[in-house]
Parts: C-alpha cells; sequence; structure tokens
C-alpha cells in the first residue's frame, strides 16, 4: 500500500520585495533534502496565505491548516511576536512547528515552546556585531537613520547594545517622517541636511529593498561618499539589490551571516543545485530552505513512522553543518552562534566584498539582550520584508 506523503502546512504571508521567497525556500527546503523540488512525493508543503502576517491572520491561518487541512506539522515564515498566540495552538493539537525568520526581532525565552523549531537568519546578531564594531573604530557620536517601518524591530536596539558593549556614548536615532497615503515615500532631505550639518563620525542605515538602494543613491548625490564612514544593515548588501547599483560609485562597511563567494564543499554544492534547479542564484530564503532540508533528511525516517515524539527529540538536539557552517534549530539547546563577518563593499561597475574582521556574537538569552526582549514591541507582527 503506497504511504500518503507528511502533510506541512506552510504559511505565507506576502512579501513585496521578495514575492518568491516561498518558491525559493521550498526548492531549497527539498534540495537540502536530497530530493526533486517538483515532485513533492515524500512531503507535501499545504500553502496558506497570511496577508501580512498579523497576529490573527496568522492565528487563523494555524486553526485552519490544523482543523481543516489536518496537517502533520506547521512551518513558514512568521515573527516571534506571533509565537504567544500560535505556540498554545500547537501544544494543544499536539502538533511540531518548524519555522522560518529573518532575525528582525531577539527571541523571548517566554515565548518559546517544546515544540516550536526555528531556521533563522539571526540579523540581530549581524547588527550587534556591527555596533560593537563601529564603537570601537569611530567612536562616539554617529548616528542611526531607518524609515518607520524598519524602526520597528530589534536591529537597531542590537546594533545600540553592540554600541555600548564597544564602549557606549553618545549615539543619535533618526527615524524618517512617515507618510500614511504613501508609506514607501522616504522623506530623506532633513536627515540629510543634519548629517552635512554635524558630521557624525559615522552613519548606519537600516534600510529595505528599494529604499537602501534610494539612500545608497542619495548619499552620492550629496557628495558624502568616503567623506563619512557609512555603515549599512546587512540585508542592504544582498547582491539581488545591489547589482541593481553596480554602476554607481560607493564604498561602505556591514556585516554578512553568509558569503555565497565562501568556498566550502557544501556552499558550492548548494549553489551549483540551486542554480540547477531553478536557474537562479542563491538568496537568503534559498538558503533558510536548504539548511531546513538537511535536518529534515535526517529526521525523515521517524516522520515517515509518524514518530513525533523521536521527531521532536531530534530536532531538539540536532545540528548540521550546511553552506555556511554548523546550524541547529532549537533555542533552548542554544542557537550555535553564526560566523559573523565585518565587510567593506566597494562598488564601481562591479561589487567586491572584503572581510576585514570578525564580528562578535552573543547568545540570544544572554542577560543584556533582557531589556530588549522584555520591551513591548512596537506594533510590528509582520515579518520582516513582509509589507
Amino acid at each position: 500500500m503506497m504511504q500518503l506523503p507528511i502533510k506541512i502546512g506552510f504559511l505565507n504571508p506576502y512579501s513585496s520585495l521578495y514575492p518568491y521567497y516561498s518558491q525559493h525556500m521550498l526548492a531549497g527546503f527539498f534540495l537540502g533534502m536530497g530530493e526533486d523540488p517538483v515532485k513533492q512525493d515524500k512531503i507535501k508543503f499545504i500553502p496558506q496565505y497570511t496577508d501580512t502576517g498579523s497576529v490573527q491572520k496568522t492565528k487563523d491561518g494555524v486553526r485552519k491548516l490544523l482543523n481543516f487541512d489536518q496537517v502533520d506539522m506547521l512551518s513558514g515564515l512568521i515573527s516571534y511576536s506571533v509565537l504567544p498566540e500560535i505556540t498554545p495552538l500547537l501544544e494543544s493539537h499536539n502538533k511540531l512547528g518548524f519555522f522560518f525568520d529573518s532575525g528582525e526581532y531577539i527571541p523571548h525565552v517566554d515565548y518559546l515552546s517544546q515544540n516550536a523549531f526555528f531556521s533563522s537568519n539571526q540579523l540581530w546578531q549581524s547588527e550587534y556585531a556591527l555596533g560593537q564594531w563601529a564603537r570601537k573604530e569611530y567612536g562616539e557620536g554617529g548616528i542611526m537613520v531607518m524609515p518607520l517601518l524598519e524602526s520597528g524591530y530589534h536591529l537597531h536596539s542590537a546594533f545600540q547594545k553592540g554600541f555600548s558593549m564597544g564602549g557606549g556614548g553618545d549615539l543619535l536615532l533618526s527615524v524618517l517622517p512617515f507618510n500614511e497615503e504613501n508609506p514607501h515615500h522616504l522623506d530623506m532631505d532633513a536627515v540629510f541636511k543634519a548629517i552635512k550639518k554635524n558630521v557624525p563620525p559615522f552613519v548606519h542605515a537600516i534600510f529595505s529593498g528599494e529604499g537602501g538602494n534610494e539612500f545608497f543613491k542619495r548619499w552620492v548625490k550629496e557628495g558624502l561618499n568616503k567623506e563619512i564612514p557609512l555603515i549599512v544593515a546587512e540585508h542592504m548588501i544582498y547582491d539581488e539589490w545591489l547589482d541593481d547599483i553596480k554602476d554607481l560609485e560607493f564604498e561602505c562597511y556591514s556585516s554578512s551571516l553568509y558569503d555565497p563567494a565562501k568556498r566550502s564543499v557544501q556552499n558550492k554544492l548548494f549553489k551549483q543545485q540551486f542554480q540547477q534547479a531553478t536557474g537562479q542564484p542563491v538568496n537568503i530564503f534559498a538558503l533558510l530552505g536548504y539548511e531546513a532540508g538537511m535536518v529534515f533528511r535526517e529526521i525523515f525516517p521517524y516522520m515517515k513512522k509518524r514518530d513525533w515524539d523521536k521527531v521532536q527529540s531530534l530536532l531538539q538536539k540536532e545540528h548540521i553543518r550546511g553552506p555556511r557552517g554548523e546550524r541547529n534549530f532549537y533555542p533552548d539547546a542554544g542557537f550555535v552562534l553564526p560566523e559573523v563577518n565585518i565587510t567593506k563593499v566597494h562598488s564601481s561597475g562591479t561589487i567586491t566584498k572584503d572581510i576585514i574582521t570578525k564580528g562578535k556574537r552573543l547568545a540570544y538569552n544572554d542577560l543584556i539582550f533582557d531589556d530588549i526582549r522584555k520591551s513591548v514591541p512596537s506594533g510590528w507582527f509582520n515579518p520582516f520584508f513582509c509589507v
């Protein structure tokens, strides 16, 4: 008798910045498992659209997948902010969840569950490392610049913590005016006027998607390139965005949790497989999926038997060695500290990225993050990039 595939419900918020992220993530997942991304004969993902990933939409999606679709397991892209609402549903139905996130929030220990596992990009680690490096390299008095949407996450807070650990002192924060009628409009006039007047020792920019490229263009237009050190958030130097402005001449500093140019056997295999399967270069969503697929390859024999207690036990302790090194997926086991590279970026017809030093990392449950984790969120429940 032919066995039915494992059904995994996939929470799928909308992203205007990465409209095909779920396809890339799932292609990466099946390649990491060593399976054909097209067949889905062993594991079948049931997509559930959750709009921008709000608490209510996510909660409704979880209920539908559990009660109507009768899935064996849950997955998808979520924000840690929704965990207090969905982990009780997982536990009451005795189901496991394996979720993806960009790492825009530092995990809150009170939100975690023995039923929930995460393939997280830990962007906050990147920001913490950048903040500490910036303070030691350029001293105090810098300015952080970001739109209102980006200010609602833990990224700038993690940068501030790193800055404090590097020596502390004055660090200004400038949030761009928000236009409710045109939320994607970036009014940068006032902040650039202030930068040129005060000439801070460095500027740290946190923008997403086209907003990042718009900031780079304005930076060059204002004559600030190489006049003031520019430090940008990691996601601003992703290849898929910089490729659009590679003819713009500028330099900046950032940090990187993953270097696509890494020459390890695992990374070469990942890039080759993804390119052959999709015809596209790898991105962070493909990587998160691939890493998850690698651990699912190890636990699948027990999934096939529907031995969910064994699956849970294995996910709590399994480690994989993937394209960017060692990874694990259970916060309470202590997320493996990722490698963070402080990187100098130069653009002039081509993009070059040179690693200049290693960044400092800290565990998500380190006591210095208590005030960030316990602070009331700004109200953003949508996953990062999902606007």
